[in-house]
């Protein structure tokens, strides 16, 4: 009976750990997809400056005639 005890409250505590998982994990979680969501935005703004930069100038010539 000790086996079956001790089997089940293993796996009620990995239940427990699964579901409530630990701060520092969210933590770097957040921290990888903030660096990731960082990176796409800056590749992003670097291929599409010669775009972003006709279409301001665009707007500054229509705003200025």
């Amino acid at each position: 009976m000790r086996l079956l005890d001790a089997i089940w409250f293993r796996l009620i505590d990995a239940a427990l750990r699964l579901r409530e998982e630990e701060r520092g994990d969210s933590m770097i979680n957040w921290l990888v997809l903030a660096i990731g969501l960082a990176t796409a935005a800056a590749a992003l703004i670097a291929l599409l400056k010669p775009a972003i930069e006709k279409a301001g100038q665009n707007i500054v010539n229509i705003i200025g005639a």
